[in-house]
């Protein structure tokens, strides 16, 4: 995630916390809290600065430790981000004189079969940088990639309200799903994960029934879960959601109202496609519908907004893109149409 250096000053003053300091869910505030993975390492500068050197040139040739700010990210759970600039920009160079510097940490979810799993995500960012949707490439390491350094705000509930804002992020989650992107299209991540997960949690070391008597979890101590993860696998197959790219994490946190001068494109870039894979539509409808009306990861009210008159017009943007994109054959089949059922829309077949 590349967030505006400004705005995490900001927030520091806000009395942030680290993820570790939270030991209930009423603590549990996104927008004041301070996400990092792993310690900074200590030569960082150095890090940063031989590779823009290495990959950018220009006038970051002359610069050295003393003439660059490196700032450490908020926001990356997986991998470390950096703002990394030069003091003294040459304001009328074609060199960025700022940047935000991606180091690869292990991946939470492996939704790719590839031995080398970051072979799908180079392609992915190539392909979103050059068609205006995600974070533009500068360049990519084998440990990372340097991409643009956006100023931004989050597309928080305040947003919501904004129709242009909502036409372009339903448009583009169109567009991201029309993608046509070289990677493998048959590995199901979702029941590898799911199942994964199971096998590790009652059936491995780790000693599940503990924790949930710790915290009192009356619901996740009577529940059969071997029967629920084989309900949600037979559903997923029952829905027969159209199988497109998917983002696999598209939420507010991931979506940035940029300030850059370049407004060719529209304002919104979308970020994180390091879990972007071939998948069920619906995948990318429930995280945004989920915080609809809510903040970011709000757990005190249940499912997403069922009132038609709130759905159904962020569902037609999607359509009418759609409809751009493919022209009227789109909606040849019946769960395209603006007329269907919303949960065929999003998913599939209504099941």
């Amino acid at each position: 995630m590349n967030v505006d250096i400004n705005a995490n000053n900001e927030n520091v003053s806000k009395e942030t916390k680290n993820i570790e300091d939270i030991s209930s869910i009423e603590e549990l505030d996104m927008e004041n809290m301070n996400l990092y993975r792993g310690e900074t390492p200590i030569d960082i500068k150095n890090q940063c600065l031989k590779i823009c050197k290495d990959y950018l040139s220009g006038e970051w040739i002359q610069q050295t430790v003393d003439t660059i700010t490196v700032t450490r990210i908020t926001g990356g759970l997986t991998n470390q981000i950096y703002y990394c600039g030069i003091n003294e920009p040459n304001q009328t160079s074609n060199v960025p004189q700022e940047v935000a510097v991606r180091f690869y940490g292990e991946k939470h979810i492996k939704n790719s079969s590839d031995n080398y799993e970051r072979l799908p995500d180079v392609i992915i960012d190539l392909m979103v940088s050059e068609t205006k949707l995600g974070p533009k490439v500068y360049a990519i390491f084998e440990h990372g990639q340097l991409q643009k350094y956006y100023k931004h705000r989050q597309f928080k509930p305040e947003e919501q309200n904004n129709p242009k804002l909502v036409d372009e992020v339903f448009r583009k989650l169109a567009r991201i799903h029309a993608m046509n992107v070289p990677i493998n299209r048959t590995f199901n991540w979702m029941t590898t994960e799911l199942d994964g997960a199971y096998k590790l949690a009652f059936e491995g070391s780790f000693d599940v029934k503990s924790m949930f008597e710790k915290y009192n979890c009356e619901t996740l101590l009577t529940a059969d879960m071997k029967s629920e993860v084989q309900f949600i696998n037979e559903l997923v197959v029952k829905a027969n959601s159209p199988l497109v790219f998917t983002h696999n994490d598209f939420r507010s946190s991931n979506l940035l109202i940029t300030e850059s001068v370049d407004k060719s494109d529209g304002p919104i870039v979308v970020c994180d496609f390091e879990y972007g894979s071939y998948g069920y539509r619906g995948m990318d409808f429930m995280p945004i519908l989920r915080e609809w009306g809510r903040k970011q990861l709000d757990f005190s009210v249940d499912g997403i907004p069922h009132e038609d008159s709130v759905i159904r017009p962020l569902i037609e943007i999607y359509v009418d893109e759609c409809h751009r994109i493919y022209g009227e054959e789109y909606s040849a089949n019946t769960i395209n149409s603006k007329k269907a059922d919303l949960l065929d829309v999003c998913v599939g077949k209504t099941v």
